[in-house]
């Protein structure tokens, strides 16, 4: 049996999005898609001693271009975004953890693309994690026009019994997969145990590196790896 999942690469993704990973043998980033401009893709949330904070990369709106066409933007953000992390969860247990991770990424000029560099994320939080899903990109595909028979068609070249998709999708898929012999089945997301954050309430809809600098080698646990 060969699960295979989809899904755009994000900016330091939610604690589900590795769940979503860890749950498949392949994970498709699909980058071919239009980017889309205050998105996941630019941007997530963390928590500091105030609260909420957004982190954006300042790539600008780039109409009609796709996700791996994005150019990362010169500038101080990546300086700025790794002093903000590390000033909000200053008095975390495990933001060494976090800034052992993330910090040769932000410090790789060489990566160019907005794609790339949340990949080079991604790809080393999984690491971090254990986690040994097999990673490919959908420009490695022969793509159908349709929004759907494109993931059919990735599935079928990847020779997948299982398509494993966020509850999203929901929105658009019908019944297409019940006319082929490769299954649908939706990720269920959870229960995560609450950990200690400096909110009011407790809050799992923020950037996992959240998670990671309150746990440590615990997130495995907390995110039902």
């Amino acid at each position: 049996m060969t699960i295979v999942a989809i899904s755009q690469s994000n900016y330091l993704p939610w604690k589900g999005y590795f769940q979503l990973i860890s749950s498949a043998d392949i994970f498709v980033f699909y980058d071919t898609v239009d980017f889309t401009k205050r998105d996941w893709r630019s941007r997530n949330k963390i928590i500091g001693p105030k609260g909420f904070q957004w982190m954006t990369i300042p790539v600008g709106s780039n109409r009609g271009k796709s996700i791996d066409e994005v150019q990362l933007p010169i500038g101080e953000w990546r300086n700025n975004h790794l002093e903000t992390i590390r000033r909000n969860y200053a008095k975390a247990p495990f933001i060494n953890d976090v800034l052992n991770i993330i910090t040769p990424a932000y410090q790789d000029h060489s990566i160019e693309t907005l794609s790339d560099f949340n990949q080079s994320l991604i790809q080393r939080i999984c690491e971090y994690l254990g986690i040994e899903t097999v990673f490919r990109n959908s420009s490695e595909f022969h793509l159908e026009d349709d929004r759907v028979d494109r993931l059919i068609s990735i599935c079928e070249q990847l020779d997948a019994t299982i398509y494993l998709s966020a509850p999203a999708a929901k929105e658009y898929i019908t019944n297409e997969f019940d006319h082929i012999d490769i299954g649908l089945q939706w990720m269920e997301y959870g229960p995560y145990e609450p950990y200690e954050q400096n909110v009011d309430s407790f809050s799992d809809y923020v950037s996992i590196i959240d998670t990671i600098a309150a746990l440590g080698p615990g997130t495995r646990e907390n995110i039902l790896l």
